[in-house]
């Protein structure tokens, strides 16, 4: 039974966390002596734009979340965001004594984080999980930005592991990347604001969304839901559109606010 934190430089091959043969759980790491760690953050957050010299590659990503409802079914959401690629030494990440089926537990630089891997049971016995840490890897996004900055500490440059290229986008994606940070961005904000003053700011839709063939509109109102906050306001849901085929809702995830940022001249933020 493992009871105390553990370098990975200092795993060979495998690391025994619990070695019940009812409960085995054990953690193969790929030999190497670099650890390449992926840290992701929704474009709103500050850490999406930091920079540091030892940050060996960044790129822009969409992430996709997974949701279940109380009945159990499930959807998916989708968010914009910035990835970046850290090369990490072994030396400075501690492999702690705990399971994390799929999610290993390590701590870098004072950092806890679990590093997203594969994982699976039954290959060593009924009941017994391995994970396997391969030479890259990521963590959950949104860690703080403090987080970051003390990875980014010990984190080298020129390693045989560069030069690092960020994951090319699938056709179409980086579309997808602009309108979902646009939304992030305050763009969303600017129009509703607009909308309340009395202007009519041009509105465009998403890929897949039209009213009768029109794909934009000015927006003359905005539309709320019907449950009040604490506060006493509603919550605004989407923006009600005037088109040449009449006027129609469009809920905030069918509009394309880069596209709509872009026609009324409005900047937000953007890594």
């Amino acid at each position: 039974m493992m009871t105390e934190p553990k370098l990975m430089s200092e795993v060979d091959g495998v690391l025994v966390v619990d070695d019940d043969p009812k409960d085995l759980y054990r953690v193969e790491v790929e030999p190497g002596e670099w650890l390449v760690v992926e840290m992701g953050f929704m474009v709103e957050k500050a850490a999406a734009r930091f920079r540091h010299p030892n940050i060996a590659a960044t790129g822009r990503r969409v992430y996709s979340f997974k949701h279940y409802r109380c009945g159990g079914s499930k959807f998916w959401t989708e968010r914009a965001g910035v990835s970046h690629w850290l090369v990490v030494p072994r030396s400075a990440v501690k492999m702690l004594p705990e399971k994390g089926y799929s999610y290993v537990p390590v701590e870098v630089n004072g950092v806890r984080m679990e590093l997203n891997v594969s994982g699976g049971s039954g290959f060593d016995g009924p009941g017994a999980w391995t994970d396997w840490v391969r030479t890259r890897t990521s963590v959950s996004v949104n860690h703080k930005l403090a987080d970051l900055k003390k990875v980014c500490e010990v984190a080298v440059r020129g390693t045989p592991m560069e030069p690092l290229e960020p994951e090319p986008m699938e056709p179409g994606r980086e579309e997808t990347w602009a309108r979902l940070a646009a939304a992030r961005g305050g763009v969303k904000e600017q129009v509703v604001a607009l909308v309340e003053a009395g202007k009519r700011p041009v509105v465009c839709l998403a890929p897949g969304y039209d009213c009768y063939g029109e794909t934009k509109g000015e927006a003359t109102a905005v539309s709320r839901g019907f449950r009040p906050k604490k506060d006493g306001t509603f919550r605004a849901k989407g923006l009600v559109l005037e088109t040449g085929a009449g006027k129609f809702r469009a809920g905030f995830r069918q509009i394309d606010w880069a596209a709509t940022a872009k026609a009324n001249g409005l900047g937000g933020r953007a890594a």
